[in-house]
């Protein structure tokens, strides 16, 4: 069974063939901005091309070069969003043995995606075999307030937020607040002692 370093590497090989913007997201960015690292086995990107038709075909051909079946995964919409006009995220079919694939790949129908893409291109980390656009940790943040609206229960999310207010220490507070009110997101409750200037503005 492939690991998730494997996928990782394979996968930012075919994005950096490819003709679109993409940045790492989820559980392993998350740990690079965590005092403690988490284990996850899935490996999660978001990714921008020209049109939307399009970066659903990257995302299919990325998948396809790893060797996986891409399928349609499913991310509930909010109700501030209404109807989605687009497919917004592409991951693999499981393997055997196993509940969920082990890529998924977040589509630009997602209001916060390519805010996040754009700004990952300048915030490059090297991963010891590439240096990768990682989200920064404020997209991180609204990417995981946005997660929680549609489902506050999710635990590791509450987790990341709660670690990454915890081990960054400077950030950029009025790009997150203007995120957070353009996508009408809020810190959830328990987060928010941990989350200083921006609790403090009501957000």
């Amino acid at each position: 069974m492939r690991t998730p370093l494997q996928t990782l590497k394979r996968a930012v090989k075919a994005f950096e063939k490819s003709d679109c913007s993409y940045c790492l997201i989820g559980g392993h960015a998350a740990s690079l901005y965590r005092k403690i690292e988490r284990v996850t086995r899935d490996v999660d990107f978001a990714m921008v091309a020209n049109t939307r038709a399009e970066s659903r075909k990257l995302a299919e051909s990325v998948i396809k070069q790893l060797g996986f079946q891409p399928v349609v995964g499913f991310i509930p919409p909010t109700p501030e969003e209404g109807k989605r006009k687009s497919v917004v995220l592409i991951t693999s079919r499981p393997e055997k043995g196993s509940s969920k694939g082990l890529i998924d790949i977040l589509l630009p129908e997602l209001p916060w995606i390519e805010d996040a893409v754009e700004r990952a291109q300048h915030n490059r980390i090297d991963l010891g075999f590439s240096k990768v656009p990682v989200i920064t940790p404020e997209d991180l943040i609204v990417a995981k307030c946005y997660a929680l609206r549609n489902s506050a229960e999710r635990f590791q999310d509450l987790d990341d937020l709660k670690e990454i207010f915890q081990a960054i220490k400077i950030l950029d507070w009025p790009y997150l607040k203007s995120r957070l009110k353009q996508h009408r997101l809020s810190i959830p409750e328990p987060i928010q002692k941990y989350a200083g200037a921006i609790a403090d503005s009501g957000l």
